[in-house]
Order: C-alpha cells, then structure tokens, then sequence
C-alpha cells in the first residue's frame, strides 16, 4: 500500500510513499496520463454548478466513476494504493486528490496562492498608498491599530492625511466591532484572530510564520484554510527589507489587509521586449 504524488499532469513522473520509504517514480503510459488528465478536466468543468442542479447530480456520478476507473489502472501499473487520499495529481495551477475507496476525486488549488511583497501590492492598485501613509503617521503619533480600524476618517483627520473612501472601508473590515459582520467565514477567523494577536502583544513579530505555534499559545484554534491564507502572504509583513522602515503593528495590519481585503492574484501585466512587439 502506498501514496503516490505526480507533478505536472504525470508528464514528468512523480513520488510513491511506501512503507519502504520513498521513491520516484517515472511517467505512466499515455493512456494512464490521458484518463487522469480526464478527471482533472472533468472536475474544472464541474467548477461553479449548483449541487442541486440535476446536471451538477450527472457530472458528479461521471466524475466518481471516471476517477475509479483511473485508480486502478494507476493500481494495476505500481501497486495498492491506501483507501483515502491516496493520489495526488497537480498540474500548473491545479489538481485533485482521491483514493482507492470509491469515493470522489476532491478538486485543490496548485500551487498556493500568496506571497506577494508590499511594492507589488502597491505598484499593482491592490494596497493604496494612502493606507500605508495613514498607518505610518497614525502610529507614529501614537494612535492605537484598533482606534484606526474603528474610525479611519477620523484617523486621517488626525494626522492631516487624505485617505480615499475605498481606503477607508478596507480598513473598518478589520475593525475588532465588525468581526461578526464578515461574511466569509475564513475572513472572520483571520480578523478575530489577528486581534487576539495584537491583545495578547507577545508575538506580533512571528504570527504569520508561525501561525499555528501562535495561535496555540493563546488559546486560539485555527482551520487549514485560514492557516493556508496567512502563510502564503506572510512574506509581507515583519522585519523583511521590504518592511524595514514600518513599525512591527504597521506590518501586521498591512499584512491583514492583503490577507483578507485584497484576497486575489495580482494582475498579469504585458511584456514588452526592445522590438516593442507585444509578447505576452
């Protein structure tokens, strides 16, 4: 029995996790590849259809037999596989997970999302400048994340700054009084977390590497999900040169903003090479 993992649609072999250890393993016949690449391509057509749907009810019953019938011929070419999670497919920007026991392939994301620094947020419209200002006048005259949060006109007011009105509502998202109001409940856990963060105030500088360290020692339990969130941006926030001019509360507030308002890829722009023909 084992797991198997394969990168890049199969094209390049992959991992089989066996009791014996790990080895590689090399591509499988065309046909095999073909029959997985079906699944995932069945899985992101699925993408979007109500479950209540009776052509969701179809496509979810194709899927499960299309995927068992791909487990045993990846079975019958290395072996038994485990019951549950048992293969790993990724391509370049997705997947999906199954096992041998019937039960239908899980679609994931791949690879994580995140990781972007602050100057690409900010060269890309998705964190304004005008927040960054605020937070470096605000606390620089002593005004306290959670009085900023709650009240951020009256916080540009104080420290003379203009702050849009769109950069004002990202920033009352995070306010400790509208927690309950977020929709998303991934949203909501990152923000109540954040703020049993900076009320606990021991680790403000390794909340975001060590999310899970972190939030057990003060009481707090976090989902996969939101843990996947705050690891894949946390290269935005603490003491990177990126940050180095923010104070250690600037950092984490920006990381939060970009972790719940501005939850999306950055945009993809055009390259343009010297003949000033359009690539891309």
């Amino acid at each position: 029995m084992g797991r198997i993992i394969l990168f890049d649609r199969g094209e390049v072999g992959g991992l089989f996790i066996g009791s014996a250890g790990v080895r590689p393993i090399p591509r499988f016949a065309p046909p095999v590849l073909a029959h997985l690449r079906a699944v995932s391509d069945l899985l992101r057509a699925a993408h979007g259809q109500s479950p209540e749907e009776g052509s969701s009810k179809d496509m979810a019953g194709l899927i499960t037999k299309v995927s068992n019938l791909a487990v045993e011929r990846v079975e019958a070419a290395v072996g038994a596989l485990d019951a549950t999670d048992s293969l790993v497919y990724l391509t370049d920007d997705d997947g999906f997970v199954c096992g041998s026991t019937g039960a239908p392939p899980r679609p994931i994301k791949w690879p994580p999302l995140g990781g972007s620094s602050r100057r690409d947020l900010v060269a890309s419209g998705l964190l304004a400048p005008d927040v960054v200002e605020l937070l470096r006048r605000a606390t620089s005259k002593g005004l306290k994340i959670t009085d900023i949060l709650e009240d951020p006109a009256k916080a540009a007011m104080t420290v003379d700054i203009k702050l849009s009105e769109v950069a004002a509502a990202s920033l009352s998202q995070l306010a400790p009084s509208r927690v309950a109001s977020l929709t998303n409940p991934v949203d909501r856990e990152l923000v109540g977390f954040f703020h049993e963060v900076i009320r606990d105030g021991r680790f403000l500088e390794t909340w975001t590497a060590e999310p899970v360290a972190v939030a057990n020692r003060i009481g707090v339990k976090l989902s996969d999900a939101a843990v996947d969130r705050i690891l894949g941006s946390s290269v935005i926030v603490g003491r990177g040169g990126d940050v180095a001019n923010l104070s250690i509360e600037q950092g984490i507030v920006i990381g939060i903003i970009a972790i719940i308002v501005l939850d999306q890829e950055l945009p993809t722009e055009s390259i343009i090479d010297r003949s000033l023909q359009e690539k891309f």
